[in-house]
């Protein structure tokens, strides 16, 4: 064996048990409970190993936007956050055609610390582009009800043409559902009243408008037949059409963030353009939050990603309200997020790999080479101390945004170490391998049927 992690307690989605977990050739090789001979060992005493944390849902805006983040600061900081592999899209430049994406990934090659798999951006004028995209190796089309981000909104005749055709090639979609007319009249009457306040914000990116859009694309999935993921559920109405639709036979998902956990809708108003993402945060009481706590313990919210789309502090105050970027750093905090809420005692370990791992993975087509600790899996492993505490702070994020908006928060549970098919590429909150490790993957290379 190349290196044995012994002493931990390892967790999955089914048991949360002591053993020795040894690892040869960058794959898992064996968990014994008795002590096997390796060139190596990490004591894991009092700590607890995980699955590496799949995050299928980031923008690290490299090519495009780099001065926001580039490949090598964002994959670092998925590293230092227990991430092992990210699957990325980035609006800045989008990837919509093969040749495109192939592009990329060669251009990636040696810019990423973690693993990472590569989403396509659905055009409305270009679905014809789509079964050869999927077959060059794109993990997710992702597709907009509603023009964000410089991509233009897919309207219900073209969601319909779309969605055959991801049920045809049975393609994943992740969808963001906000709708198009809605938001736009919004924007319209917002405007007209001169308003440049934060509270447009909720007013512009309704409830209203992601229940609609939402309701569409689920009812549009269940039609095709196509297998369909609504990005980053904000509240729990929009969780509850997903699982309606599922219960009648659709292949939909609910995908959601920590920001619509643990950020409330009224924050908008003192933090501004720091707290301008989309949709924006919903919760207005305790209540609201609990209620998604719930949705996630019991499997109406599928998988939890980041979203991940950072901006600088400086970008964060370019422009009024209107002007400024959308979006989050998140990718190295949503597992810290997590753990403490395993200790706030809003769902288990258990759920909590389930979430972070093996269904992003599965649904995804990564599994079971990514998000479980199978032996043949891919070894990749975040180290938790349970037992640790932390508070976060701006200064010590490693994305190039360098900032969060959990600053302050006393955080119960830290990242150790993460390690990507057996090799630590970061401990103690800082990177420790050069970017180049991380490899590009594909559907192909992982053939187990998705869900």
């Amino acid at each position: 064996m190349d290196l044995g992690i012994v002493g931990g307690t390892l967790v999955t989605p089914s048991a949360v048990f002591r053993g020795d977990l040894y690892i040869a050739q960058g794959r898992i090789a064996a968990i014994s409970s008795d002590r096997l001979p390796a060139a190596r060992t990490i004591e894991a005493d009092g700590l607890h190993v995980l699955p590496g944390v799949v995050d299928s849902h980031v923008h690290f805006m490299d090519p495009g936007a780099p001065e926001r983040e580039d490949f090598t600061t964002g994959s670092a900081a998925a590293a230092v956050g227990g991430v092992t592999t990210v699957i990325e899209h980035t609006h800045a430049h989008p990837v919509v055609d093969a040749e495109a994406l192939r592009e990329k990934a060669a251009y990636l090659r040696d810019r990423s610390l973690v693993d990472f798999g590569l989403g396509a951006h659905v055009w409305p004028d270009r679905l014809d582009e789509l079964a050869g995209v999927w077959a060059a190796g794109a993990l997710l089309l992702k597709a907009f009800t509603c023009t964000t981000h410089g991509i233009p909104g897919i309207l219900p005749g073209d969601l319909l043409r779309l969605f055959r055709q991801v049920a045809a090639i049975d393609a994943v979609c992740l969808v963001h559902c906000e709708d198009e007319f809605i938001t736009a009249d919004a924007e319209r009457r917002l405007k007209a009243a001169g308003r440049t306040d934060p509270g447009i914000l909720p007013a512009w990116r309704s409830r209203e408008a992601e229940l609609v859009a939402t309701a569409t694309v689920v009812l549009l999935a269940r039609l095709t037949g196509a297998r369909v993921v609504v990005a980053h559920a904000s509240h729990p109405a929009v969780v509850d059409l997903v699982t309606r639709e599922a219960g009648l036979g659709a292949r939909v998902w609910a995908e959601s963030c920590p920001q619509y956990f643990h950020l409330n809708e009224d924050e908008v108003l003192s933090h501004g353009s720091f707290r301008k993402f989309t949709p924006p945060a919903r919760a207005r009481s305790p209540e609201d939050a609990a209620q998604m706590w719930q949705r996630l313990r019991q499997g109406g919210i599928a998988y939890v990603a980041t979203d991940h789309a950072p901006a600088t502090r400086a970008q964060k105050q370019e422009g009024d309200i209107w002007q400024v970027h959308f979006g989050l750093p998140g990718v190295e905090t949503t597992l810290p997020l997590m753990l403490n809420a395993v200790h706030d005692g809003h769902l288990t370990l258990q759920r909590l790999v389930e979430v972070l791992a093996e269904m992003p993975a599965r649904l995804y087509g990564v599994y079971p080479r990514k998000g479980t600790l199978q032996i043949g899996a891919d070894a990749d492993l975040t180290i938790v101390d349970l037992s640790g505490e932390r508070v976060l702070r701006d200064e010590d994020v490693v994305s190039k945004a360098g900032w969060t908006p959990y600053a302050g928060r006393r955080l119960h549970g830290q990242v150790v170490m993460t390690l990507v098919r057996g090799r630590v590429v970061a401990q103690g909150g800082k990177p420790v391998t050069e970017p180049g490790w991380g490899r590009w993957i594909h559907g192909r290379h992982y053939p187990e049927s998705p869900p």
